[in-house]
Protein backbone atom coordinates (compact mmCIF):
# COMPACT_ATOMS: atom_id res chain seq x y z
CA UNK A 1 0.00 0.00 0.00
CA UNK A 2 1.69 3.03 -0.82
CA UNK A 3 -0.01 6.38 0.49
CA UNK A 4 1.00 9.46 -1.12
CA UNK A 5 0.51 12.48 1.62
CA UNK A 6 0.47 15.87 -0.02
CA UNK A 7 -0.45 17.21 3.23
CA UNK A 8 -4.32 17.94 1.92
CA UNK A 9 -7.19 17.08 1.16
CA UNK A 10 -8.11 19.92 -1.64
CA UNK A 11 -8.55 22.42 1.37
CA UNK A 12 -8.44 20.52 4.25
CA UNK A 13 -4.96 20.17 5.97
CA UNK A 14 -3.83 16.63 7.13
CA UNK A 15 -4.17 18.14 11.03
CA UNK A 16 -7.79 18.51 10.29
CA UNK A 17 -7.87 15.18 8.85
CA UNK A 18 -6.27 12.53 11.35
CA UNK A 19 -4.65 12.30 14.35
CA UNK A 20 -1.04 12.23 14.30
CA UNK A 21 -1.39 13.79 11.07
CA UNK A 22 0.08 10.41 9.41
CA UNK A 23 -1.16 7.56 8.14
CA UNK A 24 2.44 5.59 9.33
CA UNK A 25 1.49 6.79 12.76
CA UNK A 26 -2.18 5.66 12.89
CA UNK A 27 -0.99 2.17 11.31
CA UNK A 28 1.51 1.45 14.42
CA UNK A 29 -1.08 -1.01 15.99
CA UNK A 30 -1.32 -3.37 12.72
CA UNK A 31 0.69 -6.60 13.39
CA UNK A 32 2.51 -8.16 10.85
CA UNK A 33 2.33 -5.13 8.55
CA UNK A 34 6.29 -3.66 7.50
CA UNK A 35 5.76 -0.06 7.76
CA UNK A 36 8.07 2.49 6.08
CA UNK A 37 8.13 6.23 5.84
CA UNK A 38 10.22 7.86 3.16
CA UNK A 39 10.59 11.82 1.99
CA UNK A 40 8.70 11.36 -1.47
CA UNK A 41 10.53 13.79 -3.11
CA UNK A 42 13.96 11.68 -3.00
CA UNK A 43 13.84 9.65 -5.44
CA UNK A 44 16.84 7.66 -4.45
CA UNK A 45 15.37 7.23 -0.88
CA UNK A 46 12.02 6.44 -1.86
CA UNK A 47 13.60 3.83 -4.60
CA UNK A 48 15.27 1.88 -1.88
CA UNK A 49 12.19 1.62 0.35
CA UNK A 50 9.98 0.15 -2.38
CA UNK A 51 12.38 -2.25 -3.09
CA UNK A 52 13.24 -3.39 0.65
CA UNK A 53 8.76 -3.45 1.42
CA UNK A 54 8.64 -5.79 -2.37
CA UNK A 55 11.49 -8.06 -1.36
CA UNK A 56 9.90 -8.19 1.68
CA UNK A 57 6.91 -9.52 0.82
CA UNK A 58 8.16 -11.55 -2.36
CA UNK A 59 9.78 -13.90 -0.06
CA UNK A 60 5.89 -13.90 2.55
CA UNK A 61 7.14 -11.44 5.67
CA UNK A 62 3.94 -9.79 5.35
CA UNK A 63 2.43 -7.15 3.25
CA UNK A 64 3.51 -3.92 3.37
CA UNK A 65 2.39 0.12 3.74
CA UNK A 66 4.66 2.79 2.71
CA UNK A 67 4.01 6.49 3.66
CA UNK A 68 5.30 8.95 1.14
CA UNK A 69 5.91 12.41 2.10
CA UNK A 70 5.21 14.35 -0.91
CA UNK A 71 4.12 18.28 -1.79
CA UNK A 72 1.42 19.34 -3.87
CA UNK A 73 2.56 21.95 -6.15
CA UNK A 74 -0.57 23.19 -8.04
CA UNK A 75 -4.22 23.02 -6.49
CA UNK A 76 -6.59 20.74 -6.93
CA UNK A 77 -8.41 21.30 -9.72
CA UNK A 78 -8.59 23.35 -12.09
CA UNK A 79 -11.48 25.08 -9.95
CA UNK A 80 -9.40 25.31 -7.33
CA UNK A 81 -7.02 28.03 -5.91
CA UNK A 82 -4.50 27.52 -3.36
CA UNK A 83 -3.96 30.67 -2.41
CA UNK A 84 -7.38 31.11 -0.83
CA UNK A 85 -6.09 28.41 2.11
CA UNK A 86 -2.45 28.49 1.68
CA UNK A 87 0.36 31.29 2.93
CA UNK A 88 2.95 32.22 0.05
CA UNK A 89 5.53 31.33 2.03
CA UNK A 90 4.40 27.68 2.47
CA UNK A 91 3.81 27.68 -1.39
CA UNK A 92 7.39 28.93 -1.66
CA UNK A 93 8.81 26.21 0.38
CA UNK A 94 6.57 23.24 -1.27
CA UNK A 95 7.95 24.99 -4.73
CA UNK A 96 11.72 24.22 -3.61
CA UNK A 97 10.83 20.45 -2.83
CA UNK A 98 9.92 19.78 -6.31
CA UNK A 99 10.94 15.93 -6.98
CA UNK A 100 11.82 17.06 -10.52
CA UNK A 101 14.43 19.45 -9.91
CA UNK A 102 15.70 17.52 -6.81
CA UNK A 103 16.65 14.39 -8.90
CA UNK A 104 18.20 16.25 -12.35
CA UNK A 105 20.44 17.69 -9.27
CA UNK A 106 21.46 14.39 -7.85
CA UNK A 107 21.74 12.84 -10.96
CA UNK A 108 24.61 15.64 -12.04
CA UNK A 109 25.89 15.55 -8.48
CA UNK A 110 26.49 11.95 -8.44
CA UNK A 111 27.70 12.01 -12.00
CA UNK A 112 24.81 10.20 -13.70
CA UNK A 113 23.90 12.63 -16.46
CA UNK A 114 24.93 16.01 -17.61
CA UNK A 115 23.01 19.17 -17.89
CA UNK A 116 22.88 19.06 -21.39
CA UNK A 117 21.86 15.64 -21.58
CA UNK A 118 19.21 16.00 -19.09
CA UNK A 119 17.87 18.98 -21.44
CA UNK A 120 18.07 16.86 -24.06
CA UNK A 121 16.36 13.99 -22.67
CA UNK A 122 12.99 16.93 -21.57
CA UNK A 123 12.85 17.82 -24.72
CA UNK A 124 12.44 14.35 -26.21
CA UNK A 125 10.14 13.57 -23.73
CA UNK A 126 8.14 16.80 -24.32
CA UNK A 127 8.31 15.76 -27.98
CA UNK A 128 6.81 12.52 -27.07
CA UNK A 129 4.06 13.63 -24.77
CA UNK A 130 2.63 16.38 -27.30
CA UNK A 131 2.66 13.27 -30.54
CA UNK A 132 0.28 11.38 -27.69
CA UNK A 133 -1.61 14.62 -27.20
CA UNK A 134 -2.04 15.33 -30.72
CA UNK A 135 -2.96 11.58 -31.80
CA UNK A 136 -5.63 11.73 -28.66
CA UNK A 137 -7.27 14.64 -30.19
CA UNK A 138 -7.56 13.61 -33.36
CA UNK A 139 -9.09 10.54 -32.22
CA UNK A 140 -12.48 10.06 -33.62
CA UNK A 141 -15.04 10.74 -31.32
CA UNK A 142 -17.07 7.18 -30.31
CA UNK A 143 -19.92 6.21 -32.04
CA UNK A 144 -23.13 6.74 -30.15
CA UNK A 145 -24.04 3.39 -30.70
CA UNK A 146 -21.40 2.28 -28.37
CA UNK A 147 -22.71 3.87 -25.28
CA UNK A 148 -23.71 0.59 -24.22
CA UNK A 149 -21.19 -1.59 -25.38
CA UNK A 150 -19.72 -3.47 -22.83
CA UNK A 151 -21.93 -2.69 -19.50
CA UNK A 152 -22.06 -6.91 -19.66
CA UNK A 153 -20.25 -9.12 -21.25
CA UNK A 154 -20.40 -10.37 -24.43
CA UNK A 155 -22.94 -13.04 -25.51
CA UNK A 156 -19.95 -14.95 -26.60
CA UNK A 157 -18.17 -15.14 -23.24
CA UNK A 158 -21.39 -17.21 -22.14
CA UNK A 159 -22.77 -19.29 -25.44
CA UNK A 160 -21.66 -22.40 -24.02
CA UNK A 161 -23.76 -22.56 -21.19
CA UNK A 162 -26.79 -24.69 -21.73
CA UNK A 163 -29.88 -24.01 -19.56
CA UNK A 164 -32.14 -26.41 -18.50
CA UNK A 165 -31.23 -29.32 -20.39
CA UNK A 166 -33.00 -31.51 -17.43
CA UNK A 167 -35.58 -30.68 -14.92
CA UNK A 168 -35.34 -31.04 -11.18
CA UNK A 169 -36.28 -34.82 -9.92
CA UNK A 170 -34.23 -35.22 -7.51
CA UNK A 171 -35.49 -35.36 -3.83
CA UNK A 172 -37.17 -32.10 -2.10
CA UNK A 173 -34.66 -29.86 -0.79
CA UNK A 174 -35.04 -26.88 0.97
CA UNK A 175 -33.86 -23.55 -0.49
CA UNK A 176 -30.61 -23.08 1.78
CA UNK A 177 -29.56 -26.61 0.88
CA UNK A 178 -30.13 -26.15 -2.64
CA UNK A 179 -27.78 -22.98 -1.77
CA UNK A 180 -25.24 -24.86 -0.39
CA UNK A 181 -25.36 -27.97 -2.74
CA UNK A 182 -24.82 -25.11 -5.38
CA UNK A 183 -21.77 -23.74 -3.86
CA UNK A 184 -20.50 -27.25 -2.82
CA UNK A 185 -20.73 -28.61 -6.76
CA UNK A 186 -19.42 -25.48 -8.58
CA UNK A 187 -16.36 -25.35 -5.74
CA UNK A 188 -15.81 -29.02 -6.99
CA UNK A 189 -16.01 -27.66 -10.75
CA UNK A 190 -14.02 -24.40 -10.74
CA UNK A 191 -10.42 -25.09 -8.33
CA UNK A 192 -10.55 -20.77 -9.25
CA UNK A 193 -13.58 -20.28 -6.95
CA UNK A 194 -13.58 -18.89 -3.71
CA UNK A 195 -16.25 -18.29 -0.87
CA UNK A 196 -15.13 -15.61 1.63
CA UNK A 197 -17.37 -13.23 3.98
CA UNK A 198 -18.22 -13.32 8.34
CA UNK A 199 -18.51 -16.39 9.56
CA UNK A 200 -18.94 -18.27 6.26
CA UNK A 201 -16.26 -21.24 7.61
CA UNK A 202 -16.85 -24.42 9.71
CA UNK A 203 -17.78 -24.69 12.31
CA UNK A 204 -20.44 -22.03 12.27
CA UNK A 205 -20.82 -23.03 8.62
CA UNK A 206 -22.72 -18.85 7.63
CA UNK A 207 -25.53 -17.69 10.14
CA UNK A 208 -27.92 -19.55 8.07
CA UNK A 209 -25.57 -22.69 7.40
CA UNK A 210 -25.59 -21.69 3.49
CA UNK A 211 -21.74 -22.54 3.71
CA UNK A 212 -21.59 -25.40 5.85
CA UNK A 213 -19.44 -27.62 5.26
CA UNK A 214 -17.26 -25.93 2.61
CA UNK A 215 -14.39 -24.88 4.08
CA UNK A 216 -14.03 -28.69 5.79
CA UNK A 217 -14.37 -30.20 2.19
CA UNK A 218 -11.89 -27.58 0.74
CA UNK A 219 -9.84 -26.36 2.99
CA UNK A 220 -9.71 -22.35 4.31
CA UNK A 221 -7.60 -21.36 1.33
CA UNK A 222 -10.62 -21.39 -0.53
CA UNK A 223 -13.54 -21.07 2.11
CA UNK A 224 -12.16 -18.98 4.62
CA UNK A 225 -14.13 -15.78 6.96
CA UNK A 226 -13.66 -12.46 6.48
CA UNK A 227 -13.75 -9.33 8.75
CA UNK A 228 -16.37 -7.63 9.18
CA UNK A 229 -15.93 -4.84 6.74
CA UNK A 230 -18.11 -5.11 3.95
CA UNK A 231 -16.43 -2.92 1.84
CA UNK A 232 -13.50 -4.57 2.13
CA UNK A 233 -15.12 -7.70 1.14
CA UNK A 234 -16.29 -6.66 -2.05
CA UNK A 235 -12.94 -4.87 -2.50
CA UNK A 236 -11.08 -7.70 -2.24
CA UNK A 237 -13.30 -9.96 -4.13
CA UNK A 238 -12.96 -6.97 -7.00
CA UNK A 239 -9.42 -7.60 -7.25
CA UNK A 240 -9.38 -10.90 -7.08
CA UNK A 241 -12.18 -11.53 -10.15
CA UNK A 242 -9.66 -8.71 -12.52
CA UNK A 243 -7.13 -11.56 -11.74
CA UNK A 244 -8.96 -13.96 -13.24
CA UNK A 245 -10.03 -15.85 -9.57
CA UNK A 246 -13.77 -16.45 -9.22
CA UNK A 247 -14.96 -15.06 -5.87
CA UNK A 248 -18.82 -15.88 -4.35
CA UNK A 249 -19.07 -14.00 -1.36
CA UNK A 250 -21.27 -13.54 1.57
CA UNK A 251 -23.15 -10.17 2.79
CA UNK A 252 -24.63 -11.73 6.04
CA UNK A 253 -27.99 -9.35 5.95
CA UNK A 254 -28.76 -7.17 3.15
CA UNK A 255 -28.90 -5.10 6.26
CA UNK A 256 -25.17 -4.56 6.26
CA UNK A 257 -24.08 -3.72 2.51
CA UNK A 258 -24.78 -0.10 2.78
CA UNK A 259 -20.72 0.30 3.67
CA UNK A 260 -20.31 -1.17 0.93
CA UNK A 261 -21.87 0.75 -1.73
CA UNK A 262 -18.27 2.62 -2.95
CA UNK A 263 -17.38 -0.66 -4.12
CA UNK A 264 -20.36 -1.88 -5.49
CA UNK A 265 -21.42 1.07 -7.30
CA UNK A 266 -18.48 3.14 -8.39
CA UNK A 267 -16.01 -0.32 -8.69
CA UNK A 268 -17.84 -3.21 -9.54
CA UNK A 269 -20.77 -1.84 -11.72
CA UNK A 270 -18.76 -0.26 -13.92
CA UNK A 271 -15.47 -1.91 -14.52
CA UNK A 272 -16.25 -4.25 -17.73
CA UNK A 273 -17.82 -0.46 -19.18
CA UNK A 274 -15.25 2.08 -18.25
CA UNK A 275 -12.33 -0.19 -19.20
CA UNK A 276 -14.17 -0.90 -22.70
CA UNK A 277 -13.76 -4.85 -22.17
CA UNK A 278 -10.01 -5.03 -20.78
CA UNK A 279 -11.00 -5.54 -17.56
CA UNK A 280 -14.45 -7.82 -15.73
CA UNK A 281 -14.75 -8.52 -12.39
CA UNK A 282 -17.72 -11.12 -12.17
CA UNK A 283 -17.99 -11.62 -8.17
CA UNK A 284 -20.71 -13.45 -7.29
CA UNK A 285 -22.26 -11.99 -3.88
CA UNK A 286 -25.12 -13.85 -2.26
CA UNK A 287 -27.12 -11.52 -0.20
CA UNK A 288 -29.82 -12.84 2.52
CA UNK A 289 -32.89 -10.39 2.66
CA UNK A 290 -36.77 -9.42 3.72
CA UNK A 291 -38.52 -9.55 6.72
CA UNK A 292 -41.73 -11.69 8.05
CA UNK A 293 -38.46 -13.23 10.22
CA UNK A 294 -39.16 -10.80 12.99
CA UNK A 295 -35.48 -9.11 12.48
CA UNK A 296 -36.43 -5.46 13.07
CA UNK A 297 -34.85 -2.73 11.13
CA UNK A 298 -31.56 -4.06 10.61
CA UNK A 299 -32.43 -7.50 9.55
CA UNK A 300 -35.09 -7.64 7.45
CA UNK A 301 -34.22 -5.16 4.23
CA UNK A 302 -35.38 -5.49 1.30
CA UNK A 303 -32.65 -4.24 -1.19
CA UNK A 304 -33.36 -4.68 -4.76
CA UNK A 305 -35.20 -1.34 -5.53
CA UNK A 306 -31.27 0.25 -4.73
CA UNK A 307 -29.65 -2.23 -6.63
CA UNK A 308 -32.14 -2.10 -9.97
CA UNK A 309 -30.88 1.52 -10.67
CA UNK A 310 -27.07 0.08 -11.16
CA UNK A 311 -26.36 -0.68 -14.87
CA UNK A 312 -23.97 -3.19 -15.28
CA UNK A 313 -24.66 -5.64 -12.26
CA UNK A 314 -27.30 -8.65 -12.70
CA UNK A 315 -29.98 -9.74 -9.55
CA UNK A 316 -31.50 -12.62 -8.83
CA UNK A 317 -34.60 -13.23 -6.30
CA UNK A 318 -35.92 -16.92 -6.63
CA UNK A 319 -38.73 -17.42 -4.35
CA UNK A 320 -37.81 -22.01 -4.29
CA UNK A 321 -35.23 -24.06 -4.22
CA UNK A 322 -35.12 -25.20 -7.91
CA UNK A 323 -34.91 -21.36 -8.79
CA UNK A 324 -32.16 -20.79 -6.38
CA UNK A 325 -29.85 -23.62 -7.76
CA UNK A 326 -30.59 -23.20 -11.04
CA UNK A 327 -29.94 -19.73 -10.87
CA UNK A 328 -26.58 -19.94 -8.50
CA UNK A 329 -25.04 -21.50 -10.82
CA UNK A 330 -25.45 -19.53 -13.95
CA UNK A 331 -24.42 -16.83 -11.57
CA UNK A 332 -21.23 -18.68 -10.81
CA UNK A 333 -20.50 -19.82 -14.21
CA UNK A 334 -21.46 -16.51 -15.69
CA UNK A 335 -19.03 -13.49 -16.96
CA UNK A 336 -21.11 -10.37 -15.27
CA UNK A 337 -20.87 -9.16 -11.30
CA UNK A 338 -23.97 -10.66 -9.89
CA UNK A 339 -25.77 -9.84 -6.52
CA UNK A 340 -27.79 -12.95 -5.73
CA UNK A 341 -30.79 -12.39 -3.43
CA UNK A 342 -31.81 -15.12 -1.16
CA UNK A 343 -35.32 -14.60 1.22
CA UNK A 344 -34.06 -16.06 4.54
CA UNK A 345 -37.65 -16.39 5.66
CA UNK A 346 -37.78 -18.41 2.80
CA UNK A 347 -34.67 -20.80 3.79
CA UNK A 348 -36.16 -23.64 5.55
CA UNK A 349 -39.84 -23.05 4.35
CA UNK A 350 -41.67 -26.38 2.98
CA UNK A 351 -43.68 -24.33 0.48
CA UNK A 352 -40.31 -22.65 -0.53
CA UNK A 353 -39.07 -26.30 -1.18
CA UNK A 354 -38.95 -28.17 -4.54
CA UNK A 355 -37.39 -31.38 -6.39
CA UNK A 356 -33.37 -30.67 -5.83
CA UNK A 357 -31.81 -30.23 -9.82
CA UNK A 358 -28.75 -32.10 -10.99
CA UNK A 359 -25.69 -30.33 -10.76
CA UNK A 360 -25.77 -29.61 -14.37
CA UNK A 361 -29.10 -27.90 -14.05
CA UNK A 362 -29.09 -24.34 -15.39
CA UNK A 363 -31.65 -21.53 -15.03
CA UNK A 364 -31.21 -18.51 -17.54
CA UNK A 365 -31.69 -14.88 -16.06
CA UNK A 366 -34.17 -12.87 -17.21
CA UNK A 367 -36.75 -15.79 -17.71
CA UNK A 368 -39.72 -15.41 -15.57
CA UNK A 369 -41.83 -18.06 -14.40
CA UNK A 370 -46.09 -18.58 -15.27
CA UNK A 371 -46.53 -19.96 -11.30
CA UNK A 372 -50.49 -20.10 -12.03
CA UNK A 373 -52.68 -19.67 -15.28
CA UNK A 374 -55.54 -17.49 -15.16
CA UNK A 375 -57.99 -15.47 -16.85
CA UNK A 376 -58.90 -12.48 -15.41
CA UNK A 377 -56.04 -10.31 -13.48
CA UNK A 378 -52.04 -11.19 -13.42
CA UNK A 379 -49.74 -10.84 -10.03
CA UNK A 380 -46.09 -9.87 -11.10
CA UNK A 381 -44.32 -10.41 -7.52
CA UNK A 382 -41.24 -11.90 -6.67
CA UNK A 383 -39.62 -13.50 -3.74
CA UNK A 384 -41.65 -14.66 -0.60
CA UNK A 385 -44.58 -12.62 -2.19
CA UNK A 386 -45.18 -15.71 -4.66
CA UNK A 387 -46.11 -17.90 -1.93
CA UNK A 388 -48.46 -15.19 -0.61
CA UNK A 389 -50.00 -14.46 -3.99
CA UNK A 390 -50.67 -18.22 -4.62
CA UNK A 391 -52.44 -18.35 -1.47
CA UNK A 392 -54.37 -15.42 -2.48
CA UNK A 393 -54.91 -17.16 -5.80
CA UNK A 394 -56.29 -20.46 -4.58
CA UNK A 395 -58.57 -18.56 -2.44
CA UNK A 396 -60.13 -16.14 -4.96
CA UNK A 397 -60.68 -18.96 -7.44
CA UNK A 398 -63.94 -20.46 -5.16
CA UNK A 399 -64.93 -16.70 -6.19
CA UNK A 400 -64.72 -17.26 -9.62
CA UNK A 401 -61.45 -15.06 -9.68
CA UNK A 402 -59.16 -16.49 -12.34
CA UNK A 403 -55.45 -15.06 -11.38
CA UNK A 404 -52.39 -15.67 -13.07
CA UNK A 405 -49.44 -14.98 -11.25
CA UNK A 406 -45.94 -14.22 -12.16
CA UNK A 407 -42.33 -14.79 -10.82
CA UNK A 408 -40.07 -12.69 -11.87
CA UNK A 409 -37.08 -14.08 -10.09
CA UNK A 410 -34.51 -11.92 -11.50
CA UNK A 411 -34.73 -8.24 -11.36
CA UNK A 412 -32.10 -7.88 -14.01
CA UNK A 413 -32.58 -8.72 -16.69
CA UNK A 414 -36.47 -8.53 -16.08
CA UNK A 415 -38.28 -10.59 -18.51
CA UNK A 416 -41.01 -8.33 -20.14
CA UNK A 417 -42.22 -10.29 -22.56
CA UNK A 418 -43.93 -12.76 -20.29
CA UNK A 419 -45.21 -9.58 -18.11
CA UNK A 420 -46.94 -8.47 -21.45
CA UNK A 421 -47.89 -11.88 -22.75
CA UNK A 422 -50.04 -12.34 -19.78
CA UNK A 423 -51.46 -8.58 -19.66
CA UNK A 424 -52.50 -9.08 -23.34
CA UNK A 425 -54.80 -11.97 -22.07
CA UNK A 426 -56.11 -10.93 -19.16
CA UNK A 427 -56.25 -6.84 -19.16
CA UNK A 428 -55.27 -5.96 -15.68
CA UNK A 429 -52.40 -6.04 -13.73
CA UNK A 430 -51.65 -6.23 -9.80
CA UNK A 431 -47.93 -5.66 -9.04
CA UNK A 432 -46.99 -7.28 -5.37
CA UNK A 433 -43.56 -6.40 -3.35
CA UNK A 434 -42.24 -6.58 -0.10
CA UNK A 435 -40.23 -3.43 -0.26
CA UNK A 436 -41.50 0.21 0.08
CA UNK A 437 -43.93 1.12 -2.24
CA UNK A 438 -42.51 4.93 -3.19
CA UNK A 439 -39.77 4.22 -5.86
CA UNK A 440 -39.84 0.17 -5.33
CA UNK A 441 -38.79 -1.59 -8.29
CA UNK A 442 -43.11 -2.28 -8.61
CA UNK A 443 -42.95 0.94 -9.74
CA UNK A 444 -40.73 0.18 -12.69
CA UNK A 445 -42.64 -2.55 -13.54
CA UNK A 446 -46.16 -0.71 -13.60
CA UNK A 447 -44.52 2.50 -15.17
CA UNK A 448 -43.12 -0.12 -18.32
CA UNK A 449 -46.41 -1.89 -18.18
CA UNK A 450 -48.14 1.21 -18.29
CA UNK A 451 -45.92 2.59 -21.44
CA UNK A 452 -45.55 -0.29 -23.21
CA UNK A 453 -49.56 -2.27 -22.64
CA UNK A 454 -51.60 0.39 -22.05
CA UNK A 455 -54.11 -0.22 -24.79
CA UNK A 456 -54.59 -4.14 -23.76
CA UNK A 457 -55.43 -2.87 -19.73
CA UNK A 458 -58.96 -2.53 -18.47
CA UNK A 459 -58.25 -1.39 -15.43
CA UNK A 460 -55.77 0.61 -14.09
CA UNK A 461 -51.98 -1.10 -12.85
CA UNK A 462 -52.00 -1.66 -9.25
CA UNK A 463 -49.04 -2.16 -6.46
CA UNK A 464 -49.24 -3.77 -3.33
CA UNK A 465 -46.45 -3.24 -1.29
CA UNK A 466 -44.91 -2.66 2.28
CA UNK A 467 -45.83 0.54 4.13
CA UNK A 468 -43.28 3.87 3.71
CA UNK A 469 -41.42 3.07 6.88
CA UNK A 470 -38.90 0.70 8.58
CA UNK A 471 -39.85 -2.46 9.16
CA UNK A 472 -40.72 -2.45 12.93
CA UNK A 473 -39.04 -4.54 16.18
CA UNK A 474 -42.82 -5.32 17.37
CA UNK A 475 -44.33 -8.44 15.11
CA UNK A 476 -48.02 -6.85 15.49
CA UNK A 477 -46.31 -3.51 13.75
CA UNK A 478 -44.13 -5.75 11.40
CA UNK A 479 -47.55 -7.58 10.23
CA UNK A 480 -48.99 -4.54 9.31
CA UNK A 481 -46.47 -2.92 7.55
CA UNK A 482 -45.56 -6.08 5.29
CA UNK A 483 -48.28 -7.51 2.98
CA UNK A 484 -49.81 -9.98 4.01
CA UNK A 485 -51.80 -13.00 1.98
CA UNK A 486 -55.12 -11.30 3.17
CA UNK A 487 -53.75 -7.89 1.74
CA UNK A 488 -53.15 -9.68 -1.69
CA UNK A 489 -56.71 -11.07 -1.70
CA UNK A 490 -58.47 -7.57 -1.11
CA UNK A 491 -56.33 -5.70 -4.03
CA UNK A 492 -57.19 -8.52 -6.14
CA UNK A 493 -61.03 -8.28 -5.39
CA UNK A 494 -60.87 -4.66 -5.94
CA UNK A 495 -59.05 -5.00 -9.30
CA UNK A 496 -61.27 -7.71 -10.18
CA UNK A 497 -64.48 -5.51 -9.75
CA UNK A 498 -63.30 -2.73 -11.69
Amino acid sequence: FVIQNNKYAISVPVREQMAGQSVYKFTTGYEGLNRYQVDGTDFFASYRVVQEAAEQARLGKGPALIEANTVRLFAHSSSDSQKKYRSPEELERDKKKDPIPKFESLLVKNGFAGKKELENLKAEIKEEVDRAAESAEAHPHPKKESLSLYLYAPAEETAALEYEKTQPSGEKVVLVDAINHALKEEMSRNDRMYIFGEDVADKKGGVFTATSGISTQFGKERCFNSPLAESSIIGVAIGMAVHGLKPVVEIQFGDYIWTAMNQLRNELATMRWRSYNYWSAPVVVRVPVGGYIHGGLCHSQNIEGFFAHLPGIKIAYPSNAADAKGLLKTAIRGADPVLFLEHKGLYRQSYASAPEPDEDYLLPFGKAAVKRAGEDLTVITWGALVHKSLEAARTLKAEGVSVEVIDIRTINPLDFDTIRTSLEKTGKALVVHEDTRFSGFGAEIAAQISEFVFEYLDGPVRRLAAADTPVPFSAVLEEEMLPQTSDIIAAIRDLARY
